[in-house]
């Protein structure tokens, strides 16, 4: 028997019981097969060394596939004993080809997730499975914002694929650098997301994350101060924060200045302000120097009809009213007859009480009189 049949007549599938005898080669993509014995029979074992099993038979197998013609012609002349010893080196290299063709799969399937990885492909992904990014940039999009975009994808299609990576610490999620608008948008349409999968650190994502929105001049003046805030809250560096949104030194402390000492409730009620740059916003961060105008501040921003304004005028609306010296409303106090008796108006340094004496002529004086028994127990109130 030549060197040849003398190797690959050592192959042969190893029996296993059910349902490993059904199995295929190509479900095993991990793993080859290696020469071994047992109970005297030469049998194929499923090992972990690709390598190992690749340089034993490489060399046989080439051999085998380069004189086809002469084996066959071979085969045709053995006696039956050997001619089944043939048929099992055939089925052994039947098996191999299978063992092959599965590393061929796995090799293809590496290479497209490796491109997936770096960004080299793009792929549709169910809204579901996608997160907003850990730090938010832009304020919450208006339901008229969304609704438009959904218009324009139905119209012409994603443009534009999205960017995520895979979630950092929950399988089969991902995580939205940017392009959540489009996500929001895709999701009430109910088709799936044209997306690039990359991976990056923390630090990558915020810098993408800042540079797609800073390039699309998205973000206004007040969402790139609290993104900042936000940012160096959770320990980024200031290098990687200029980075992210491609500022200066000088612009990155403006910034921070205003999006520190303006309380965060406060710009979330006055909202994104497309229309105030820095001046008007430091404008409003030096009234709140004094805490009287922050207290004033949410009681403006609580009303009706301030909030009912757009964002622009809520900003202008608060200003305006804070730079004001804004004359208080004027109370009454009525008699158990409901008859108004007394107008208090208070200001910031007094409050004057004005007795309408038609009703009750005498009822100023019995009032004077009484002044001082009422101050003892405003007094022992005090003291309680």
């Amino acid at each position: 028997m030549s060197k040849k049949n003398s190797v690959l007549s050592r192959l042969m599938p190893t029996p296993q019981s059910e349902p490993e005898a059904q199995r295929s080669p190509s479900q095993f993509p991990n793993l080859v097969a290696e020469d071994r014995h047992e109970g005297g029979k030469p049998m194929i074992h499923i090992a972990d060394s690709p390598l190992e099993a690749a340089e034993q038979l490489a060399g046989p197998v080439a051999s085998l596939a380069a004189s086809p013609s002469r084996d066959h012609q071979a085969n045709n002349q053995l006696a039956p004993a050997k001619r089944k010893e043939w048929g099992i080196n055939r089925a052994a290299g039947s098996a191999l080809g299978k063992l092959s063709e599965a590393f061929a799969v796995e090799n293809e399937l590496k290479a497209v997730k490796d491109q997936m990885e770096t960004g080299q492909t793009i792929v549709e992904l169910d809204p579901q499975v996608l997160e907003g990014s850990f730090i938010q940039d832009r304020m919450e999009s208006s339901d008229e914002a969304i609704t438009e975009l959904a218009e324009q994808i139905k119209e012409k299609g994603q443009l534009v694929p999205i960017l995520v990576r895979p979630h950092p610490t929950v399988p089969d999620r991902y995580q939205i650098a940017y392009g959540h608008r489009r996500v929001k948008a895709a999701e009430r349409l109910g088709i799936k997301v044209r997306a690039t999968v990359r991976k990056m650190t923390d630090e990558e994502l915020i810098i993408a994350q800042g540079q797609e929105n800073n390039a699309r001049l998205d973000l206004t003046f007040i969402e790139k101060a609290r993104f900042v805030v936000a940012l160096e809250s959770r320990g980024f560096k200031r290098k990687v924060i200029r980075e992210a949104l491609s500022v200066n030194e000088g612009d990155l402390s403006s910034l921070i200045a205003v999006g520190s000492r303006i309380p965060l409730d406060i710009i979330e009620a006055i909202g994104p302000a497309p229309g105030i740059g820095r001046p008007r916003w430091r404008t409003l961060m030096d009234l709140f120097e004094d805490a009287t105008c922050v207290k004033r501040g949410r009681q403006i921003l609580a009303e009706d009809d301030v909030r009912a304004l757009n964002s622009d005028a809520r900003f202008r609306t608060l200003v305006d009213r804070l730079q004001k010296k804004e004359r208080p409303k004027p109370q009454s106090w009525e008699d158990p007859h409901g008859r108004r008796l007394v107008n208090i108006v208070f200001s910031e340094t007094k409050c004057t009480l004005q007795i309408d004496q038609r009703p009750e002529p005498e009822f100023a004086s019995f009032l004077m009189s009484k002044l001082t028994d009422i101050y003892r127990e405003f007094e022992a109130q005090k003291s309680k």
